[in-house]
């Protein structure tokens, strides 16, 4: 039996294989060409589950209003239960503040029909000016969105808010106007940090 077809045994026990001959070693460019198969069957194996990954996953927008922050927006990104949270918004149209940002998380249950609950948690920071120091609002968003037509993107929403604002201010009390207007369940203003709850209320629209 020739010698390229047998295994030969190193003193150790372990086979070892021979190598082939140079007559059956592929080429250069054979190897390419192989290389360039295997590639092209793993970019095909991808992309039905990187499509599947997107497909199944969260993302959408929404724009809304309320009587805390009068112009909301945000995008929410994640798996399909669990969600991150990114928003701006425009300060009060009575008190000269500058933008607001927010982070944050929420989940959404599967829909009901064309009915769809979701619940968010949001973190906003809501710059001051001269008068009104800088100040954080803890945001509870429980909403409820409809479906304009059944499986469309675009949904109507609406829902309760729980609103906790704080700030920290040093010296004279200055003008503080974060919920000064609602219905305020809670309202601390000893020492230099400020606190207030109140409910609030919110209507928009998800796409």
């Amino acid at each position: 039996m020739p010698a390229s077809n047998v295994l030969v045994s190193e003193p150790t026990g372990l086979p070892q294989a021979v190598p082939l001959p140079p007559d059956l070693k592929p080429s250069p460019k054979q190897s390419l060409l192989a290389g360039s198969a295997l590639s092209a069957v793993a970019e095909s194996t991808n992309r039905p589950a990187l499509a599947g990954l997107l497909h199944r996953g969260y993302l959408h927008g929404e724009a809304w209003t309320s009587e805390t922050l009068p112009l909301n927006g945000a995008v929410k990104l994640g798996v399909p239960r669990i969600y991150l949270v990114l928003g701006a918004a425009l300060g009060l149209f009575d008190h000269q503040s500058g933008p607001s940002w927010g982070v944050g998380i929420g989940t959404a249950g599967r829909s009901r029909g064309r009915f769809t609950l979701s619940l968010d948690l949001m973190q906003w920071f809501v710059g001051g000016d001269r008068e009104a120091p800088p100040s954080l609002l803890t945001q509870l968003r429980p909403l409820l969105a409809w479906q304009l037509r059944q499986g469309s993107r675009w949904q109507l929403l609406a829902g309760p808010t729980l609103n906790l604002a704080t700030a920290h201010q040093e010296g004279p009390r200055l003008h503080w106007p974060l919920g000064q207007d609602q219905w305020l369940w809670l309202s601390s203003d000893r020492g230099p940090d400020l606190l207030r709850l109140w409910p609030g209320l919110q209507v928009g629209l998800r796409f």
